[in-house]
């Protein structure tokens, strides 16, 4: 599996992206809305975990971005976020899911194997 972590916070992104590999998948990061961006648009990822909130923008933005055009369009991409209840009326926009941080390890490697 291809998998994109989109984190402001790179030791995040970077502590998700090495434990991917090591249960022998593919990973990148992007700690910022364009390289996310960019990197979605030119490179097919299985799976894209972005943050909600990254830096001063709102995550939904940047998943609509990578929904409009490019080679991750129809990739699973799921919202990382720290708030709990986050389905109690908050919109997703165009996110198929959400998964709470810190991301554990089960949850993560159910990520992977479904």
């Amino acid at each position: 599996m291809n998998v994109l972590f989109v984190d402001d916070n790179p030791a995040s992104a970077d502590a998700l992206a090495a434990l991917v590999v090591s249960m022998g998948h593919q990973a990148s990061v992007a700690y910022d809305s364009q390289a996310a961006v960019e990197l979605a648009h030119t490179t097919r990822f299985d799976l894209i975990l972005l943050d909600l909130q990254l830096g001063h923008e709102d995550g939904r933005d940047v998943c609509a971005s990578m929904r409009r055009e490019g080679s991750s369009r129809n990739s699973q991409i799921l919202a990382m976020t720290g708030h709990v209840g986050l389905e109690q009326g908050v919109s997703l926009g165009d996110f198929n899911g959400y998964v709470l941080k810190p991301l554990q390890f089960d949850r993560l490697e159910e990520l992977l194997t479904a």
